[in-house]
């Protein structure tokens, strides 16, 4: 049995809830029973039905607990759940930032996924870059506002002014492009950090490239020793000036996705080698998906922009359709990255908390 836990509280909730969808289909697919656990916006967690999931019918379900003597899940009733691994499937907030994370290793429990520290790392958008540029990828300039500098911020604000427009306005510490803005103008620039401040404490202003070209790459495996799929293209349509939120998953016309990306072969391999690189030097496990951004009028001009360490499986989403152009069809990658969570638990079990 594997426990599919999605939902949460985070602006990514109903996204979390159609990756959860796919997720249990594919388990299935490869020989395992999934067990959905919906966690919903207050943050109860509710075992859920799958074919009432599967349907788009009621969520809810019994109340459970986690047990952390007898390291397992319980439910109202006392029933033990102990699955042979969680599948984390939550987005965003409290469940990529390695919160949730944390709970599993409590619990003692295998995960799919990346570990607290790294889960923690690639959720910060400020700190991944600065790995990854450390690791050797070229990033973009950016500006950092704090919600302490609000009141005093002009100064931050006139240093971003300072990139050149386009700028980028974003939360440090969220996904599927929530809360992000296109700024064009400096008048502009304050209304789009307010927005920002919606969602987190802390907003970055990073320079941008004009109609840049969004290539990413998916990463499965462990460390430096992990494996990246061939490089995708997303190209925004119907309005959309970039891959914004609306475009992700509002809109069923809002991108193209084409597989493999136009690129030049050897472009190609240097950005399936950096994501293993930014893979290993953040310290992942399991899988990720690396955005680049490049220039349009230059591929040559690329930059690291971010890692999803819980990237979208909803059946359009780019992680699966990476690696299933890849030779690696959906049902496959779930098996992997269960394999893969089994085998760390494994390893982690074997240390020793003694001092000798």
């Amino acid at each position: 049995m594997i426990v599919v836990v999605f939902g949460g509280k985070s602006p990514e909730h109903e996204v979390s809830i159609e990756s959860a969808k796919t997720v249990c289909a594919e388990l299935l697919k490869a020989g395992f029973l999934p067990k959905p656990v919906y966690v919903t916006k207050e943050g109860y967690w509710l075992l859920a039905d799958y074919q009432a999931l599967k349907a788009g019918g009621k969520l809810g379900g019994e109340f459970i607990e986690p047990s952390f003597k007898e390291g397992c899940f319980k439910t109202a009733g006392g029933k033990k759940i102990k699955p042979a691994a969680v599948f984390p499937i939550i987005h965003g907030a409290t469940g990529e930032d390695g919160k949730l994370q944390g709970l599993f290793e409590l619990l003692g429990m295998p995960y799919v996924g990346c570990g607290v520290t790294a889960s923690a790392l690639g959720m910060d958008k400020i700190i991944s870059k600065k790995l990854a540029a450390a690791a050797g990828a070229p990033v973009l300039p950016h500006v950092l506002i704090r919600a302490a500098e609000k009141k005093h911020r002009n100064p931050a604000l006139k240093k971003a002014a300072g990139l050149g427009f386009p700028l980028f306005v974003k939360p440090v510490t969220l996904g599927s492009s929530v809360g992000i803005t296109k700024v064009k103008k400096a008048r502009e620039l304050k209304a789009a950090v307010n927005y920002a401040f919606h969602y987190d404490t802390a907003v970055m202003v990073e320079k941008g490239i004009d109609h840049a070209r969004e290539i990413v790459c998916g990463v499965l495996g462990e460390g430096y020793g992990a494996r990246a799929s061939v490089c995708g293209e997303v190209r925004p349509v119907g309005g959309h000036e970039f891959y914004d939120y609306e475009a992700k998953y509002l809109d069923e016309n809002g991108m193209k996705f084409i597989l493999p990306a136009p690129i030049a072969t050897g472009i190609a391999r240097r950005l399936r080698e950096l994501s293993v690189i930014i893979f290993g030097a953040l310290g992942c496990h399991g899988m990720a998906r690396i955005d680049f951004l490049m220039d349009p009028g230059n591929e040559n001009k690329f930059y690291f922009c971010e890692i999803n360490t819980v990237p979208g499986f909803t059946s359009h989403s780019l992680y699966p359709g990476l690696w299933a152009k890849t030779g690696l069809p959906p049902a496959k990658t779930v098996a992997k990255l269960v394999g893969l969570a089994v085998k760390r638990r494994k390893q982690l079990s074997h240390l020793s908390t003694n001092r000798e």
